[in-house]
């Protein structure tokens, strides 16, 4: 595909002659010119527009730069103007980055709204309320829980490779897309390769949309993109953060995604013995508890169950996964590092 077959009809307009530009610019009345500011289809470029099908999930795995954050807001904005009986909600990593970000950032839901359509923010209740009678509500991704009760007709789920509750952040807000006769889902993030990314790539009933950081170099600063593709272009981060690639294996890791997929068996043979393994986060900034389920075959080869692994827990919460852990698979030994933080072990 050609670079013109990937702008938008602002940055088409744009490599127009000045004599073109201005000739149509002083035919358009005032009235006209003003609804183009707010007309995202003038602005967006064909790989920023919503995709074709009967999708549940539409994930936008971008780099930074790209305007996930504007097509997030563009897409609620359309369906609360379309919608006036709509409950959206809106979800972070954390509830200050929704504020920050998604309802007050600069392609925010305020910021990219005409005046006459914007919507009432109220951040004590965290919730938007536009003039038609859509309302959006604030949601962290630090608390799923809090995603119990609710219930939406559409969400718009954001940077969702960083939530560090992931995948029971995702299964509570789908519970709650149970309004109107199609809930949807728009998820936009940088990719990462955990296992929430994965799995929404693995989703036939979702719609992915990739995209580089270039790829918006019509509204980004020139010397940002010297600067970034110097430094970072063809790199593991470059590929990662500019060109929304999802890196799955990590530099330096003695067993690569593909070596381990080889190795995968799918029944399990006749075991021997069954040990829960424990790296507790005792070092200084430790946020990670390693837990795995390791099984001896009667092949006398090994075996990994599962990972059980739980960031960010106290040590009764991390016991209390190393306790569910070695009852589902009905251990007979759990093996601990006890060289750091040995009394908590």
């Amino acid at each position: 595909m050609n670079d013109r077959a990937q702008l938008s009809r602002a940055e088409l307009f744009a490599v127009q002659s000045a004599e073109f530009r201005a000739e149509l610019i002083n035919g358009m009345p005032d009235e006209v010119l003003r609804q183009l500011e707010a007309e995202w289809s003038w602005w967006a470029r064909p790989n920023q527009r919503v995709p074709p099908g009967n999708w549940r999930t539409w994930l936008v795995l971008a780099g930074r730069g790209f305007g996930k954050t504007r097509m997030g807001a563009e897409w609620v904005r359309a369906q609360a103007e379309a919608n006036p009986r709509a409950r959206i909600a809106l979800v972070g990593a954390t509830w200050a980055e929704v504020r920050r970000v998604m309802v007050e950032g600069e392609s925010g839901l305020l910021a990219i709204a005409p005046p006459d359509k914007r919507p009432h923010w109220s951040p004590s209740l965290g919730e938007l309320r536009w003039p038609g009678g859509a309302r959006a509500h604030v949601y962290s991704a630090a608390e799923p829980d809090t995603l119990r009760g609710p219930q939406h007709h559409f969400a718009w789920a954001d940077e969702i490779a960083k939530w560090a509750e992931g995948e029971a952040t995702w299964d509570m807000l789908a519970m709650t897309l149970r309004l109107g006769k199609h809930p949807q889902v728009m998820a936009t993030t940088t990719p990462r390769p955990v296992p929430l990314i994965r799995r929404l790539i693995a989703d036939e009933a979702a719609a992915v949309t990739r995209g580089r950081t270039i790829d918006n170099r019509a509204h980004l600063a020139a010397e940002f993109l010297r600067h970034v593709c110097a430094g970072y272009q063809g790199t593991r981060l470059g590929r990662q953060e500019l060109d929304g690639e999802l890196i799955d294996d990590v530099a330096g890791a003695l067993w690569t995604r593909q070596m381990l997929e080889v190795c995968r068996v799918r029944v399990a043979p006749a075991i021997k013995r069954v040990v829960v393994a424990v790296d507790p986060p005792a070092g200084i900034g430790g946020d990670a508890c390693g837990i795995v389920a390791v099984a001896l075959g009667e092949d006398l080869h090994g075996y990994i169950l599962e990972d059980a692994s739980i960031s960010n827990a106290s040590p009764e919460g991390w016991s209390r996964a190393v306790a569910g852990c070695a009852e589902r698979h009905n251990c007979d030994r759990v093996v601990a590092e006890a060289n750091n933080g040995g009394a908590m072990v």
